[in-house]
Order: structure tokens, then sequence, then C-alpha cells
């Protein structure tokens, strides 16, 4: 979040959640990032991030940024508990086709049957 302003449609978000050249702003942006809230050494559950390379309002760069971070400090074993990210081309913010829609869900749920441990036909 401290640099959110400086990629895609951030900047007009600041009087929402905050500046980082303010002082006080840039306490509640750290006290709220996702990213420096991440402990190395910590067993984290597995995560998968989904992002949308054409999202001019959520820039992907967060969730990839965010995706190595957890990679990097997680102590939990990557075959058992792995941190992925999905990337998705030629899509962005708003709707999508159905077929696309339906892909997601699809790997969504599977890596979610996954972790969970259950048995797909």
């Amino acid at each position: 979040m401290v640099r959110y302003e400086q990629f895609g449609l951030g900047v007009t978000w600041n009087d929402e959640y905050g500046r980082a050249d303010d002082p006080t702003e840039l306490g509640w942006l750290l006290g709220y990032s996702p990213y420096h809230r991440v402990v190395d050494g910590t067993a984290y559950p597995a995560v998968l991030f989904t992002v949308f390379e054409g999202d001019t309002r959520v820039d992907p760069l967060h969730a990839r940024k965010l995706c190595a971070r957890l990679q990097a400090a997680t102590s939990s074993a990557p075959a058992e508990r792995p941190v992925l990210i999905r990337r998705e081309k030629d899509v962005g913010h708003g709707a999508r086709a159905v077929t696309r829609t339906i892909e997601l869900t699809v790997d969504t749920m599977s890596f979610l049957a996954s972790q969970l441990g259950l048995d797909l036909p």
C-alpha cells in the first residue's frame, strides 16, 4: 500500500486510503499493508493469488510482489502449502467472458480442493 499511488489509477484513491508522503497517513498505510505484515519464518497456509494483466484499477504488480514476499518468507513446505499466482492476460477489473469466469472458478476450486485433500474425478 505504501507505493500504490505510483501505479495505474492509484493516485485517484489517496483521499480514501492515504498518502505515503504524509507521515500520519503513511502510518495508516503501513498499518494495514499486507506486504508489510509478512513475517519471515512463519508457516503460512497455501495461497493462490489471481491477477488480471489488463486491470487498470488494481495493478497486478501488487499481487506479484506480495506473492514473491510470501514465497520467500514462509517456512511451510512448498509442495504441501504452495504460494502461487494465477496470471490472466487480456482481461481487466470489470466484466469478462463466461468461459473465462468458468476457467477461473475451476482453477480456484481445484486449488482449494487440493489443499483440503479432496479427491476429484
